[in-house]
């Protein structure tokens, strides 16, 4: 069964419809205190200058929160992904926040960013932006400040997932 140019064209772009509203609804069913350190994530990817094949004046929104994230006092951590929009860049820093009117454009490289506070008085944050694809390259940095605070550096941390042995039932 061969579908029409316009059949196709239309399921493309109810799709992508599909998942832009689904980015902007997750975006507001997050918590006041989350929506600060998404906003802290999206202001720190706008600021960025990303590769040369890749538009400087695209704005960038909220698409999901990854794995649990950590925010209780005095410990912050939260990771998330963020998608370039149809939105150029605002030009004010109070612009440099989630945006809803903003649409994701398609075919765009996720963007993975990293907010956690680097001290107890929950003042001074670190927070990095990378494209998905380059995660590893920067991961042991981030493992080094963001969990150090938390008590959580382990061996586990360090562990990517095909790196974990199994099978061996009584093996230690």
């Amino acid at each position: 069964m061969k579908m029409s140019g316009f059949l196709s064209v239309l399921l493309v772009i109810s799709v992508t419809l599909l998942f832009t509203a689904k980015g902007q609804s997750n975006y507001n069913t997050l918590s006041e205190n989350e929506k600060k350190y998404v906003d802290m994530a999206i202001k720190n990817a706008n600021e960025k200058t990303w590769v040369p094949n890749m538009p400087n004046n695209e704005h960038f929104n909220f698409h999901q929160i990854i794995g649990n994230s950590l925010i209780n006092s005095p410990q912050v951590q939260i990771n998330l992904l963020l998608k370039a929009t149809v939105c150029s860049k605002a030009s004010s820093s109070s612009g440099q926040k989630h945006r809803s009117e903003c649409a994701f454009k398609p075919r765009r490289p996720y963007i993975n960013c990293v907010v956690c506070n680097t001290d107890s008085t929950n003042t001074n944050f670190y927070v990095d932006c990378v494209r998905q694809k380059d995660v590893d390259q920067v991961n042991n940095k981030r493992v080094e400040i963001c969990w150090t605070l938390s008590g959580a550096h382990s061996l586990l941390t360090h562990a990517k997932v095909e790196e974990l042995q199994t099978g061996c039932l009584g093996c230690f």
